[in-house]
């Protein structure tokens, strides 16, 4: 039990340190949120649907420090920066809290294909983070392999994700990820995509797949051109201070 709480004193005073001030209070803003709006469903409804994702979100709002606590080999893992956390914790935000929590998945129009936009975006940048536990700092690696990189591990957590929805929705007929329950109220922008075409209701599943993945992509560019911005003006600003005399 000590050996649990020395690490977590541990993990604690290093988040401190990593983040700033505005990611450290967004940090636990988001769990106090979420905790809020999960008890309040419990009360009202203990078998929404909403209320066990709402908890599994919770719970990956401390992916990070249970990473680094559970998974081997440990010099690897204790590497990920808790700035990786704080782009994944973007995504719970919009996709828990707001959309679940929120209801805003049958509020706001066409919200699921925005979230497959904002989740292509923030996983190119949680890439990036994740590239610190290979290279040196990432410090070794030109911005635009870099870059590269990270877009990769969005397509490939993109596809991952079409895969875990298709097999959710077709084995879980209340699943909230709406393939099968696609309307042309709440998600006009699929059916103007489509046409004719998506008022098969038998295709669309494999139309919602498809679009969710375009969004996504659509979503990883900007990031992309963002982080090769930020990764190229980083190197230069390393070299510059390389270069400057160092005063005795």
């Amino acid at each position: 039990m000590s050996k649990v709480i020395n690490f977590i004193r541990g993990e604690h005073k290093q988040l401190r340190s990593e983040l700033s001030a505005i990611e450290y209070i967004s940090w636990w803003v988001l769990r106090v949120l979420q905790t809020f709006v999960l008890v309040r469903l419990f009360i009202n409804d203990r078998s929404n649907t909403n209320v066990l994702l709402l908890a599994l979100n919770l719970l990956a709002t401390f992916t990070i420090p249970l990473v680094r606590l559970l998974l081997f080999p440990k010099k690897l893992f204790t590497r990920i920066s808790f700035h990786a956390q704080t782009w994944l914790n973007v995504m719970i935000f919009f996709g828990s809290f707001l959309a679940q929590g929120l209801e805003w998945n049958h509020e706001i129009t066409s919200w699921d294909k925005i979230l497959h936009v904002i989740a292509g975006f923030v996983i190119v940048f949680i890439g990036n983070e994740l590239a610190s536990m290979f290279l040196d700092k990432g410090n070794s690696i030109s911005p635009l392999f870099r870059t590269y990189s990270s877009v990769g591990f969005s397509y490939i957590a993109i596809v991952i994700w079409e895969v875990f929805e298709f097999f959710v929705d077709y084995y879980w007929v209340d699943s909230c990820n709406q393939a099968y329950n696609i309307s042309p109220d709440r998600d006009p922008f699929f059916f103007v995509i489509f046409g004719q075409g998506a008022q098969n209701e038998n295709q669309w599943a494999v139309f919602d797949t498809n679009v969710d993945m375009l969004c996504a992509v659509a979503g990883s560019i900007p990031a992309a051109i963002l982080l090769f911005i930020y990764l190229n003006k980083k190197k230069e600003s390393r070299k510059t201070e390389e270069k400057e005399p160092v005063n005795a």
